[in-house]
């Protein structure tokens, strides 16, 4: 599938270019959802669950695209 690459911005990602996948057309989603697992020094031996983030594509038309952070997704969703 082709990418274009995108800015993200706030959350776990602040600051990094990732790419994103586009639909058959060239459209970029709405929105993304990126998984990030981390382990901590002396908290475990084991990586964390991975921990779903959401983010959300800015209004308008910007070079590269960008996506906003917008929260952790529920567990339930």
């Amino acid at each position: 599938m082709p990418a274009v690459e995108a800015w993200l911005l706030g959350g776990p990602a602040d600051g990094r270019i990732t790419h994103i996948e586009v639909d058959d057309d060239g459209s970029l989603p709405q929105a993304i959802v990126l998984p990030q697992s981390g382990a901590y020094l002396g908290a475990s031996d084991h990586p964390s669950p991975p921990v779903q983030h959401r983010y959300l594509r800015c209004a308008g038309e910007v070079d590269p695209p960008t996506f906003r952070y917008d929260g952790p997704v529920p567990q339930d969703q």
